[in-house]
């Protein structure tokens, strides 16, 4: 489901952009499926006017990470 939200976006299609995220995500600890979690998130709601529920995905998504 995620290749659908982010394989238009370059850090996801750009090698060296990928390898920068890799990184980023390692040094502060955010393993790459919780980050990518959240941007999929953002992008399913970004056209609403309210983005109902965000803050409980957003949890949900974090909660992962303990």
């Amino acid at each position: 489901m995620s290749d659908v939200y982010l394989g238009d976006l370059p850090l996801w299609s750009d090698p060296e952009a990928k390898e920068l995220l890799l990184k980023l995500c390692e040094k502060h600890k955010v393993p790459l499926d919780v980050f990518e979690d959240l941007v999929v998130i953002q992008r399913e709601r970004q056209d609403q006017e309210r983005a109902r529920g965000v803050y409980d995905a957003i949890t949900e998504v974090l909660g992962a990470m303990d």
